[in-house]
Parts: structure tokens; C-alpha cells; sequence
């Protein structure tokens, strides 16, 4: 039976935003924070950054899970957008 190491391979993963595609290299014990964070600084995005979530097909991504236990699977593809429960209301 397989074992996971500490050496698990990386994942490549897609991430959109505003319908343009980036592929990203990560590790499944990384969490989605720090993927989301990679994505915002390879998007350039500069205007309320706290606000932006990852998504996939279930809904939005849990920044404090791992890559692997937020379900992220090689190949997927991942939206980056703002997040209604950061953006909140004034």
C-alpha cells in the first residue's frame, strides 16, 4: 500500500482570475493561504488583497487547510476572486 513521504511530489494546479490562467506548482501539505498568497503577488493584485479567496468546484477554499485536505487535486483549476464573506458590508 502506498505511503505518503515527506517528499510527496508537487502538484500542478491552474489558478484563473478574470478569466486569465496561471499554473501553479504546489505541495500538498502546503496550506491554501499560502497558494492564494502566491496567486495575488502573480496577479498583481494590489487593491484589497484580504479580500480574495480561492475556489473550486465546491465552493470556496478553507485558507487554513492543506492543499490536500481542501480537496485540491492535480489538474484542477482554481478561481481567485473576492470572497463575499471577506468583502463584508459598511
Amino acid at each position: 500500500m502506498p505511503t505518503v513521504t515527506a517528499t510527496a511530489r508537487k502538484l500542478l494546479v491552474t489558478v484563473t482570475y478574470n478569466g486569465l490562467p496561471k499554473s501553479f506548482e504546489v505541495e500538498p501539505h502546503a496550506t491554501v493561504q499560502s497558494l492564494l498568497q502566491q496567486a495575488i503577488q502573480t496577479f498583481g493584485i494590489a487593491q484589497q488583497p484580504h479580500i480574495f479567496a480561492l475556489f473550486g468546484s465546491a465552493g470556496e477554499l478553507v485558507d487554513q487547510s492543506s492543499i490536500q485536505d481542501a480537496g485540491v487535486k492535480e489538474g484542477d483549476v482554481l478561481i481567485l476572486r473576492p470572497s463575499a464573506v471577506r468583502g463584508g458590508g459598511q
